[in-house]
């Protein structure tokens, strides 16, 4: 017969996971829904460790199931904790992003087929793309690249830039081998890489250097970030 300190914990562990797809189902992934499901996981625990419903000991079957219970509820629960400081900082940081453009007149970003206007980033004809401005609106939305001034601001490292700018103008591409599941960074047909006026679009330089190191070797790391941009 199952013993009363193993349900509770195998109840304790089912209620959390119910919450837990309930709040994933109805969006609630906001900061105060996920702090208060994680600690009233936590404080829940340790009511019931206090009152000695639950009694984890060792050496028993029973002990056992109820200390890796208690542990994967405290766990999660600390993950959650997590999840909402991390979904609080970005969201944050969307808003002050939003707000910056709606503010700043010289943050609009250059929209095909309409004149440049005033404090817009218009494109050289060399980087003017469908594309471009496709992967480019897509990256600035995810944060990768800041409108600063008359410049793009990139946030990640230059190595994943090239590699971006490398698969919309080189049609570069990532490939996992026959011998390797990585993926690598394989060079596409078009070699004319346009550096000069990415540097300048970017206030950078090297970036063409960047490419020119990494091709044909393991993707850098974080490439499934960009690779998101192309889908």
């Amino acid at each position: 017969m199952i013993s009363l300190p193993f349900r509770v914990a195998c109840i304790l562990i089912a209620g959390f996971l119910i919450v837990l797809v309930v709040t994933h189902i109805y969006k609630l992934n906001n900061r105060k829904v996920f702090w208060g499901i994680g600690l009233t996981t936590i404080i829940g625990i340790l009511i019931l460790l206090g009152l000695g419903i639950l009694r984890p000991s060792w050496g028993t079957e029973t002990g056992t199931a109820i200390i890796v219970g208690i542990s994967t509820a405290i766990g999660c629960a600390i993950t959650l904790i997590y999840a909402a400081e991390d979904l609080y900082e970005k969201k944050r940081m969307k808003e002050k992003r939003t707000s910056a453009i709606e503010t700043d007149p010289d943050l609009k970003i250059a929209d095909s087929g309409h004149n440049p206007i005033k404090g817009e980033i218009t494109l050289t004809p060399r980087l003017d793309s469908a594309v471009a401005r496709d992967v480019f609106a897509k990256a600035i939305k995810e944060g990768y690249i800041v409108v600063n001034g008359n410049h793009y601001q990139w946030t990640l490292n230059k190595v994943l830039l090239a590699y971006m700018c490398g698969r919309i103008y080189c049609e570069d591409y990532p490939e996992k081998t026959m011998y390797d599941e990585k993926l690598f960074w394989m060079p596409g047909r078009v070699e004319l890489f346009p550096g000069a006026d990415l540097d300048k679009l970017f206030n950078m330089t090297d970036i063409t250097q960047s490419r020119h190191t990494r091709k044909n070797k393991a993707a850098p790391t974080g490439s499934e970030k960009i690779d998101k941009l192309f889908e």
